[in-house]
Order: C-alpha cells, then sequence, then structure tokens
C-alpha cells in the first residue's frame, strides 16, 4: 500500500502543474532579513553612495559584498521596491535635508540634482514630486514661506 501511495504522490507531482518556485527573496530566513536590513542601511547612512550619479545595483551588491541577484530580490520581495525608488527615496530625503539651508535656496535645479546624486534635472523633478507630492521649487518657496513666517518680529 505504501509503494502505491508513493507512486501515486510522484504521478501526480509529475502530471500537476509545476508549483512556482520560490524567489530567493521569499526563501530568506528572518536573520538573514534582518541583517541585510542592518548592512543596508548602514551602507547609506554612512558611505551615502545614493550621491554617486552613475550607482548601480552592481555597485551597491559589491558594497555590500554580497550577489547583485540576492539584492535585487531583496529589494523587490523582502523590502518591496525597486532599486531606482530605493536610491532616490534616499536622494530626495538628503535633498531635503540640504534645502533647509537657505544657502541652497539660489541654486539651480540642475546643481540639486547633482549634488543629491542625480544625473540630470528632469529625472531629479519627477523623482522629487514622486516622494514629496511638491515640485523641488515648489518645496523651496514652501520652505521660505514657513522660514519667514516662523520668525519673531523684532520690536
Amino acid at each position: 500500500m505504501t509503494k502505491k501511495k508513493n507512486l501515486f504522490s510522484v504521478i501526480w507531482d509529475f502530471l500537476s502543474p509545476h508549483k512556482k518556485k520560490k524567489s530567493v527573496g521569499e526563501q530568506l530566513r528572518g536573520y538573514e532579513v534582518k541583517f541585510l536590513k542592518v548592512r543596508l542601511e548602514g551602507l547609506m547612512d554612512q558611505q551615502k553612495p545614493f550621491l554617486r550619479p552613475r550607482y548601480s545595483i552592481n555597485d551597491m551588491a559589491t558594497d555590500m559584498q554580497i550577489p547583485s541577484y540576492l539584492l535585487s530580490s531583496f529589494l523587490n520581495n523582502i523590502m518591496k521596491i525597486n532599486f531606482s525608488d530605493f536610491l532616490n527615496r534616499y536622494r530626495i530625503e538628503y535633498c531635503q535635508g540640504i534645502m533647509r539651508d537657505r544657502t541652497t535656496w539660489s541654486f539651480s535645479l540642475k546643481e540639486l540634482a547633482g549634488k543629491c546624486g542625480f544625473n540630470n534635472r528632469n529625472t531629479f523633478t519627477t523623482a522629487f514630486k514622486k516622494f514629496t507630492g511638491n515640485t523641488p521649487s515648489d518645496y523651496i518657496k514652501k520652505l521660505k514661506l514657513f522660514t519667514y513666517q516662523a520668525k519673531p518680529e523684532r520690536q
């Protein structure tokens, strides 16, 4: 009976539609996920590689000393974000930080884009609006308005 059941299972598995294989990201265990998150956050916060205009997923994988397919799968399946959006999110957060400094308010969009790791101002503007809901110019206008309204009047 056991042999028949095993044979039946083998035949059933063979005839059944193939199950979708799990991606690398889905196969990662909890401690591996935590380890990769910590390494990735450390890399981004300490080395700020997102400021390099042509920084690629291969460059990041090399910096983290892991295969690029693993990094890609980790970002897509665990972090639920693609590499470009992940990188651009860090760039925009950095840019928002430097925009709080009044000396940057006179920069052109091209200059701001370059300081934040973008290749051109169009990509910068598109990413900025995607992550903040504002264009860089509107964001600076709002910063100026808030800054001037927040100042106490001198008597």
